[in-house]
């Protein structure tokens, strides 16, 4: 019985081995493939349904880039000359081949060439948004020193910011992006030191600017209240730019008069002192102040009115809580002079702290654009 029981055992495993190895021993003959007939791809793909540039909403493109500027070259305060910009874009610059007005956005004190790229982007945005708008390039350069801001002036202490932000950026800016080069078509705005650097550069150079927005600025330097300020946090004369730092609210003294008041003479500030001690006591210099006081909006205004070129549009924009007798009082003196402007409402806010959409829409209702359709 063992040994049947183990020769039909060996009979049954053999059997199975040989029926599993059967199938893999019968070759196909024909291989089949999965579709007897392939189905080719559509002859002719179906292109998207092309969207004309005017129908796409697009984005706000953000650039950088560099300007090296002869003008500021030679500056007695060693500040480079090699600055960056900021530039805005319109939805519709890469897919059209148009032309654009230009704004130029001028930065506070202590600022830099950034320092309004995010609430102009906003601004413009909102405006876009609500239709009815020109779309515009946006420019924001940098002028910035070793005493927190040039305001937008020329000597040989700080170099020449006006030739550096009419002449060579503005020529620089025509030759790379599509732009209207025209000065109907290009203004100016800011904000505090940006807002009397817009009007300052608008009045001086109507053949450059045709229209101009400046925001929160001060117009009469002789009455800026940080006069006052400076007076009391003032305890003696700086040695150096260390010491200067300390006495942040006397710094803008020392930029405009490093503007106003240069003095090759006189290192390391190369400037004639705004202020003094006396006896102890601090005072205003006032052949300083004078030469200060000479190269404000309020002045540039007279000598603007003995130019033949005028400009097209000039908004002037405030906040409630921000000295607006400044403002109010420049207003009279525009509408005194007979000169045309706007005086915006006074919004309800302080110092650059509320939105510039009216700034977008002024620029866009009076800057000449492309009429290519």
């Amino acid at each position: 019985m063992l040994r049947f029981n183990r020769s039909f055992v060996i009979l049954v495993l053999a059997a199975l081995l040989a029926a599993c190895a059967a199938p893999a021993a019968v070759p196909t003959a024909t291989p089949v493939p999965p579709t007897a007939t392939p189905v080719p791809p559509t002859a002719t793909p179906v292109p998207p349904t092309p969207v004309p540039p005017t129908a796409t909403p697009g984005k706000i493109e953000a650039k950088k880039g560099e300007i090296t500027s002869q003008a500021l070259a030679g500056n007695l305060l060693g500040d480079p000359t090699t600055r960056e910009f900021y530039v805005l874009l319109p939805p519709s610059y890469a897919t059209s081949d148009k032309r654009y007005p230009v704004v130029y956005v001028l930065h506070w004190y202590n600022g830099h060439a950034n320092a309004h790229l995010g609430a102009f982007k906003s601004a413009y945005q909102i405006a876009l948004s609500a239709g009815g708008l020109q779309e515009m390039i946006f420019i924001f350069p940098d002028a910035y020193n070793k005493f927190g801001g040039s305001f937008f002036l020329s000597s040989p202490t700080i170099g020449d910011y006006e030739t550096y932000l009419t002449q060579e950026l503005v020529d620089l800016i025509d030759a790379t992006y599509r732009t209207i080069p025209d000065r109907t078509s290009r203004g100016i705005t800011g904000c505090s030191m940006g807002g009397d650097g817009a009007i300052h550069l608008a009045l001086k150079y109507p053949g450059v600017f045709s229209v101009t927005a400046p925001v929160s600025g001060t117009y009469d330097w002789a009455r800026d209240p940080m006069w006052d300020t400076g007076l009391r946090y003032f305890t003696g004369l700086p040695k150096n730019f260390a010491d200067l730092k300390l006495l942040r609210e006397v710094q803008f003294m020392f930029s405009e008069a490093a503007g106003a008041a240069a003095n090759p003479a006189k290192p390391p500030f190369y400037l004639d002192m705004p202020l003094a001690l006396v006896d102890g006591k601090v005072k205003i210099v006032p052949e300083v102040f004078d030469k200060i006081a000479a190269v404000d909006p309020i002045h540039d205004l007279e000598r603007y009115l003995t130019q033949s070129q005028q400009l097209s549009g000039i908004l002037i924009f405030h906040g409630q809580h921000d000295n607006p007798e400044l403002a109010r009082d420049f207003d009279k003196l525009l509408s005194d002079r007979g000169v045309e402007h706007e005086y915006l409402e006074e919004v309800n806010g302080g110092h650059c702290d509320f939105l510039f959409t009216p700034v977008v829409t002024f620029m866009s209702a009076h800057l000449v654009g492309d009429e290519q359709p």
